[in-house]
């Protein structure tokens, strides 16, 4: 196979948990919603996204709501992010090699346009938002036909559980990533198709496949 890869952008691209979490606290308030403790940081971390949701009692009908707020607030934030170490040379080498790539995200795409433009990561194909924290298996389906990719060459790549739920749904691979959101042992109970401590390793793996 001739792997093509569809990255995942906040935890695997982007390192925005600390300022997701400082968004989140600060839109708290107006939402009547608990901000979030610095001490809960490992037991949100060691849950799948919709656990984490009902111990933040978060009431899954203001999520549609909260979604486009915090999104637009993001985008004041933007200047401040910053892409994980050796995820610039990794792109880089994977394009050296021919590999397509493309970007699926829940966030705005203007944000991550505007992100990649900042610090120099223009590798991607394309980038498409996907719609909904628990429909991603949809957005993944539309985005193969739509680009007509063949869905035995793509590998999602993403760092939390619900990416490897939806990669499994869509019967393509996954690379789980272990620098975002959710930890390694939380991931390896999801059965992810391979595992990445660090950004090249993605690199290696890929390398691996090709024929």
């Amino acid at each position: 196979m001739t792997p093509y890869l569809l990255f995942d952008f906040d935890g695997t691209i982007a390192d925005s948990f600390g300022i997701g979490l400082q968004l989140f606290n600060s839109l708290a308030p107006k939402f009547h919603l608990n901000p979030i403790d610095k001490s809960q940081e490992t037991l949100l971390r060691n849950m799948p996204t919709h656990k984490a949701i009902r111990h933040l009692k978060i009431p899954f009908y203001r999520i549609p709501a909260l979604i486009p707020v915090f999104l637009k607030e993001y985008r004041n934030l933007i200047h401040r992010l910053k892409p994980f170490p050796q995820i610039h040379d990794t792109l880089e080498e994977l394009r050296k090699l021919g590999i397509g790539m493309a970007l699926l995200t829940s966030n705005a795409r203007e944000n991550v346009q505007e992100f990649l433009q900042n610090h120099d990561l223009d590798y991607f194909d394309w980038v498409e938002s996907s719609k909904g924290l628990f429909t991603k298996q949809h957005t993944i389906t539309h985005q193969i036909k739509k680009h007509k990719l063949h869905e035995h060459d793509v590998i999602y790549i993403g760092d939390e559980t619900r990416d490897i739920f939806a990669s499994h749904k869509c019967r393509i691979k996954i690379i789980s990533v272990t620098w975002g959101l959710h930890t390694q042992n939380l991931l390896e109970s999801y059965n992810p198709d391979f595992m990445a401590d660090t950004p090249l390793q993605i690199l290696s793996i890929v390398k691996n496949l090709l024929p």
